[in-house]
């Protein structure tokens, strides 16, 4: 591992001096052929070592300057050796920049293509960056060169400055070659850049129009979409015949002829197909109704079935409880009584249930003071209130909020929210029962935190037999909730629960009278 990463630091610090020694080669080629011209040095001496052979330069109007041999001899000896050197560093530049496009985006020998963040930008954006540099350099190049905002003739200076601002240039001309070596062996170059994800999206696009795609699992849409393409395209070349036809007087009616045949044969087989996707979703609503009627009826002849042996066990039990046992036989018939009685209210629940779902549940409807149901739901439950370890916070107005509605239902709905608080809400923690109301409508509100994760949603903990707490450690059926929501719509009510982090919340609303 240590090897490794060693390896991996040596190879980025190879790419590092490779792409340095880059832009200073060509840094220092820019500054070498830049400084011949300042020094109004002509080239020919470079390659010509006699001035009498140069002459002709001179004469064809090049150059307003006549040289003597001595005056060639010396601007010679200052442009071959600049000359060398550039020739060297254009030749040290090349043969760095084949290593570097070779080993760039991989960390060590034969590696994989790696990318930053900075490669990650689409190519045509970084080629619109990085484009923004040149123009910036020609504008200091001439400032420093043309402009000489500092009046002097110092070449050297001017020299100095030109290679900083070219380093730099060549610097920022590199970091986006090496990107674009990245992404073109990470084959994104193209793919990623906007130009051509705009082009696909139009390409796909139109090709969506014309292949069906979104119709290939349905077989009835399918063909639907098959004859509609049919449709349009021999419409349009009926169209094409009519223009076509104008020029022969007998010819011209048949084109509409036959696009009434086309639009016959288009809708005809367009109600086969919607008669056909009509019957499939009756069919398949019909099914989904039959399979929850015989849910129904399933769990309301289960409870019915269960209660009469359910009640014999309760009476025996009862009875072995005023029998003289032993200890160890006594604490058996103390467990039977209270899963018996569970179970008991489990099947109640279940009935309940099962007969609010299909309707078949009688509903009284009177004026009620949902304030007065809800002190007197929690005077009822004020024993078990006070065991819980959770701190109670009633927020309720001091008039009287009437409802019309069933008052034993919806003091079922209230127990249940109340109950669900007592059983799952965080110990040492308050919960809040709120009523408020606003624009005709009062809402009771039941807040708490939860004791424990709640990784579900609202829709699944609504789910007959669903319980917030996976882990079961604790007694419920699962129907708490439901049998609420379902008892709330049928005393004309609407339900609501918010989860929110650990926060849970049970929204009651009814109209006000």
């Amino acid at each position: 591992m240590v090897t490794k990463l060693k390896s991996t630091r040596y190879h980025i610090l190879l790419k590092l001096l490779a792409f340095l020694m880059i832009a200073l080669a060509l840094t220092s080629a820019f500054v070498l052929l830049l400084s011949i011209v300042m020094m109004e040095i002509p080239f020919e001496t470079i390659i010509e070592p006699e001035y009498a052979e140069s002459r002709e330069f001179n004469i064809r109007g090049y150059s307003s300057n006549m040289y003597d041999q001595t005056e060639w001899n010396q601007m010679r000896a200052k442009a071959l050796p600049r000359a060398q050197i550039f020739g060297a560093s254009i030749l040290l530049a090349i043969v760095l920049l084949i290593y570097l496009t070779n080993v760039v985006g991989q960390n060590e020998k034969g590696g994989t293509i790696h990318l930053s963040w900075h490669d990650k930008i689409p190519s045509d954006v970084l080629i619109v960056v990085y484009a923004c540099v040149v123009p910036i350099w020609f504008l200091l190049m001439e400032v420093i060169l043309f402009r000489r905002v500092y009046s002097t003739n110092n070449i050297d200076w001017e020299l100095g400055a030109s290679g900083v601002v070219t380093f730099l240039l060549i610097s920022a001309l590199g970091l986006y070659y090496v990107s674009s070596v990245k992404q073109i062996k990470a084959k994104t170059f193209i793919k990623k850049s906007l130009w051509f994800q705009v082009l696909y999206w139009i390409y796909d696009l139109i090709k969506s129009l014309f292949d069906g795609r979104a119709f290939s699992k349905n077989g009835l849409t399918k063909s639907l979409f098959k004859r509609q393409l049919v449709f349009i395209v021999a419409s349009a070349f009926m169209v094409f015949l009519t223009f076509v036809f104008l020029m022969v007087p007998p010819l011209m009616l048949l084109p509409p002829i036959m696009e009434c045949v086309i639009i016959y044969w288009f809708i005809k087989g367009n109600r086969k197909t919607y008669e056909a996707i009509d019957k499939g979703f009756n069919d398949s609503l019909e099914e989904q109704m039959k399979a929850e009627r015989m849910k129904i009826q399933l769990i309301t002849n289960v409870s019915h079935d269960l209660k009469t042996p359910l009640t014999s066990i309760i009476g025996y039990v009862d009875l072995l409880s005023k029998e003289p046992l032993e200890e160890p036989a006594r604490e058996y018939v103390t467990v039977l009584t209270e899963k018996s009685d569970r179970l008991k209210y489990i099947v109640s629940d279940l009935f309940d249930l099962a007969k609010s779902t299909t309707g078949n549940i009688q509903v009284d409807f009177e004026e009620i003071d949902l304030k007065r149901l809800i002190q007197q739901t929690m005077g009822d439950l004020s024993d078990e209130i006070e065991k819980s370890g959770l701190e109670f916070k009633m927020q309720l107005p001091e008039d009287a909020v009437l409802i019309h509605s069933d008052g034993k239902k919806l003091y079922r709905v209230f127990m249940n929210l109340i109950g669900n608080a007592l059983q799952y809400a965080l110990m040492g923690t308050r919960v809040y029962v709120t009523l408020e109301t606003s624009e005709s409508i009062a809402k009771v509100s039941i807040k708490n935190i939860a004791g424990y994760e709640m990784t579900f949603t609202e829709e699944e903990v609504l789910q007959r037999f669903t319980r917030g707490d996976q882990a079961r450690t604790s007694e419920g059926s699962g129907l708490g909730l439901s049998i609420a929501e379902s008892f709330t719509h049928v005393c004309g009510g609407k339900f609501e629960l918010v989860i929110d982090g650990d926060l849970f919340k049970a929204n009651v609303s009814f109209p006000v009278k």
